[in-house]
């Protein structure tokens, strides 16, 4: 009897660690399920996220409002044109003393005449013309007026008959304007020679600064044609 109670206390000794173990083991595990339940808790929202998403950080809501508005535009500069002679970017009117008139090349053929003319602004402001030159020829001294009627070069002329416009020269700029005429005599008339013509801008109101500029030709049948002020770049 002894013998089997002692068999018995040694087999429960025996077994008892083990016991222990197994109930530490599963301690364990409830704790982590326990712990990691909490946490799971803890990383949910308990309010609701705003109609938007996630809430605005401090550094986002620190942001000045001006951050993200757009730069505004500077304001135009006011005032007249360099060289302008009035207000609300217009130019004044060129006039003769502002002007040279110088002759530049000729064409002809089939007994018409086309000499160009260039008109300079040697100013130092910028000026307009537009329209028709004031164009009056002249003769000899012992002859000075001539019996010539000064028209307009028709339309259909080519470029030369075209409407120029108003045309802005800035200081050194220049411009054109033709004058045509034939240089074939009708019947016995003598064909006039000319010295010179009187020139003048168009809308120029200064007659006493006429300005004459020296030029021989010799028109017959009584007619002179002259183009509008015309831009530098038309040549014939």
């Amino acid at each position: 009897m002894h013998t089997r109670r002692r068999s018995l206390a040694v087999a429960l000794a025996l077994a008892a660690p083990w016991a222990v173990v197994g109930c530490g083991s599963t301690a364990h595990d409830a704790g982590s399920a326990s712990v990691t339940t909490a946490v799971t808790a803890a990383s949910s929202p308990s309010v609701p996220p705003s109609a938007s998403g996630a809430a605005p950080s401090a550094a986002a809501s620190s942001a000045p409002a001006s951050a993200s508005a757009k730069p505004k535009k500077p304001a135009p500069a006011t005032g007249s044109p360099a060289g302008g002679g009035g207000g609300g970017g217009e130019t004044e009117n060129c006039v003769n003393p502002w002007l040279t008139v110088t002759a530049s090349t000729s064409d002809g053929a089939a007994g018409t005449m086309v000499q160009r003319f260039v008109v300079k602004n040697v100013s130092a402001a910028a000026c307009s013309m537009d329209g028709r030159p004031t164009f009056v020829p002249y003769g000899p001294p012992a002859a000075p007026e001539l019996p010539l009627t000064v028209g307009a070069i028709p339309a259909g002329f080519g470029d030369l008959g075209q409407e120029g416009g108003t045309i802005v020269l800035a200081p050194g700029q220049s411009a054109a304007f033709f004058v045509k005429w034939s240089n074939v005599p009708v019947g016995d008339a003598p064909c006039p020679k000319a010295a010179g013509f009187v020139f003048r801008a168009p809308v120029d109101p200064l007659a006493d600064a006429d300005k004459k500029v020296p030029f021989a030709f010799q028109p017959c049948g009584g007619t002179v044609q002259v183009s509008e002020i015309l831009p530098a770049t038309v040549l014939s």
